[in-house]
């Protein structure tokens, strides 16, 4: 799917042809040493499905650069023995026939670290990519503006999710959610390389601006929505909260609580 002069790809990447650049956000390279540990994180088929997606895409597009937006392994931070090795070996593929690698992050406390040091990248908060800004933010889904009007921000921060009717197999309504890009007229925000990243719903489609597009991803298929069109959803979908670290702390408060009382009661 082209769009102005990028390429969205059904397997969750940009490419700017002009560039020769391969934009991937959330790759989470390798399992990992902690994540082998805990084989019901990550399943060897969808390991198996990041690298042969990865590599189709650098067979595919032959890039000069990557761009990774976001970390490049769960828990960044943290580095094991043998992930450093790993790791290692994975970025020599990477860096294969002279490609640049870069990374955007979002924190500053992970422009270094013992992460970094092993595959000798240094990150950076923004990227610049004539006309493009990459970036890698949470909580800008639509906005900042941008100054020019060719250029816009390319952020690999936030996954949108739509979820649009569907009929099943009995021919009753239901609903499924599709990872998908989303063009704001102010960014270009994508889905995550990752299929068990987290996304977030767009529910009100109606507070989009008027020249927003959004294009759905299931599989090796990708297809424009009609955001206009698309329906309410259902109050149940509506109200979904996300979980944070405060409604966390909250709510084990309450459990703590409701338990000293049960105990004194008894």
């Amino acid at each position: 799917m082209c769009f102005n002069d990028l390429i969205l790809d059904s397997r969750r990447a940009v490419f700017i042809a002009e560039q020769d650049t391969l934009i991937i956000s959330d790759l989470f390279l390798g399992n990992g040493a902690a994540r082998r540990r805990k084989t019901d994180v990550m399943l060897n088929s969808q390991q198996h499905d990041l690298w042969e997606r990865l590599f189709g895409l650098l067979s595919d597009y032959k890039p000069k650069a990557i761009a990774i937006l976001g970390d490049i392994k769960p828990s960044q931070a943290n580095l094991d023995e043998d992930e450093a090795e790993e790791l290692q070996t994975l970025f020599r593929k990477l860096r294969a026939n002279g490609r640049n690698v870069i990374q955007v992050v979002s924190h500053s406390e992970r422009l270094e670290g013992p992460t970094m040091q092993a595959i000798g990248i240094t990150p950076t908060e923004n990227h610049r990519i004539e006309p493009y800004s990459l970036m890698h933010r949470r909580r800008i889904f639509v906005y900042p503006r941008y100054e020019s009007p060719t250029g816009y921000w390319i952020n690999g921060g936030v996954h949108p999710l739509f979820a649009v009717p569907i009929l099943d197999p009995k021919n009753e309504e239901g609903w499924l959610r599709y990872p998908a890009f989303l063009y704001t007229g102010f960014a270009l925000v994508m889905p995550p390389f990752v299929s068990y990243a987290q996304g977030w719903e767009v529910i009100q489609t109606e507070r989009l601006p008027k020249q927003a597009k959004a294009w759905s991803v299931l599989g090796d298929r990708i297809r424009e929505l009609d955001i206009a069109a698309l329906p309410p959803p259902p109050e149940s979908l509506r109200q979904i909260a996300r979980i944070t670290n405060k409604h966390k702390a909250k709510h084990v408060r309450e459990e703590e609580w409701c338990s000293k009382k049960t105990v004194n009661e008894d």
